[in-house]
C-alpha cells in the first residue's frame, strides 16, 4: 500500500511539473504519514486548483484572437471608407453639353442642321459628341436623355401667314422625316421679339448611330438661333 501512494504522489507531483504550477510541495518524509483516504483528498484538492487556474475568468464571448482596441478602430475606419466606396454611383460613360457661341441663321422656308458649338467640358464623358457638326454618336446600345433649349429670334418682319411656325427636332440619322424624332412647332403669326423651344426625351441607340437639332423655319423671314442655346445628353442605361 506504501508503494502503492508513492507512486501515486509521484504521478502526481509529475503532472504539477508538467502544467508549469509551483504551488504544492510535497516533501518525501511526509507521505508515510499520509493514509490512502488523506492522499486521495489531497489528490482531488490540487486537481481543483490547476483546474481553477485554467479555467477563463469573465463572461464567455467569441472564440479566436482578439485585436487590441487600436486595430479593431483602424479596422472599423477602414471597413468604413470601403463601404462609401461601395456606395458610390458607377461612374457615366458619356455625356455631354453644347452651346452655341454665336448666332446662327436660318434662312426663310429651309431646313438647317445646326452646328458651331462649344464643348462645356465640365459635362462632358468620353468623346462622342462631335461640337462642329453638333452630332453625337452613341458609343453603345443604350437609353440616352436627349435635351435642346433654343432661344430663336425672327429676323426682319414680314406679313405673317397664320400657319407660319418654326419647327425644332433632335433628329436621328439626320433623318427626321423617316426615323423617329423628338420636336416641337412654335406658331409665329403673334410672336414679337425673341421666343424659346425646349426638346426633352428620350432615345434608345444602337451603337454608331448619332442625333443633332434641325431646325425648319416655314417663316417668309430668316430666323437666327440665338447664342448660349444648348444641346446635351447622357447615357441612361442599356
Amino acid at each position: 500500500m506504501l508503494l502503492l501512494l508513492r507512486m501515486m504522489m509521484m504521478m502526481m507531483m509529475m503532472m504539477m511539473m508538467m502544467s508549469g504550477s509551483q504551488e504544492v510541495v510535497v516533501q518525501p518524509e511526509e507521505v508515510q504519514d499520509l493514509s490512502p483516504a488523506s492522499s486521495w483528498l489531497m489528490f482531488l484538492n490540487n486537481a481543483n486548483k490547476e483546474a481553477s487556474k485554467r479555467t477563463p475568468k469573465g463572461p464567455p464571448g467569441p472564440q479566436g484572437s482578439i485585436l487590441p482596441e487600436q486595430q479593431q478602430v483602424k479596422l472599423a475606419d477602414v471597413t468604413s471608407k470601403t463601404c462609401v466606396q461601395c456606395e458610390r454611383p458607377p461612374r457615366v460613360p458619356a455625356s455631354f453639353l453644347g452651346r452655341l457661341p454665336r448666332a446662327v441663321n436660318v434662312p426663310r422656308r429651309s431646313l438647317q442642321e445646326l452646328s458651331g458649338f462649344r464643348q462645356a467640358s465640365l459635362y462632358q464623358r468620353g468623346q462622342s459628341f462631335n461640337a462642329s457638326y453638333g452630332r453625337f454618336t452613341a458609343p453603345l446600345h443604350a437609353f440616352y436623355q436627349l435635351s435642346a433649349n433654343l432661344l430663336l429670334q425672327s429676323g426682319d418682319r414680314v406679313l405673317m401667314r397664320p400657319r407660319d411656325n418654326v419647327r425644332a427636332a433632335i433628329c436621328l440619322n439626320s433623318l427626321c422625316q423617316s426615323n423617329l424624332s423628338i420636336e416641337s412647332v412654335m406658331g409665329v403669326a403673334n410672336v414679337r421679339g425673341a421666343f424659346r423651344i425646349f426638346l426633352t426625351g428620350t432615345f434608345f441607340l444602337q451603337a454608331g448611330e448619332y442625333v443633332s437639332i434641325f431646325v425648319d423655319n416655314n417663316t417668309g423671314s430668316a430666323v437666327r438661333v440665338l447664342p448660349d442655346s444648348f444641346f446635351s445628353g447622357i447615357l441612361l442605361g442599356a
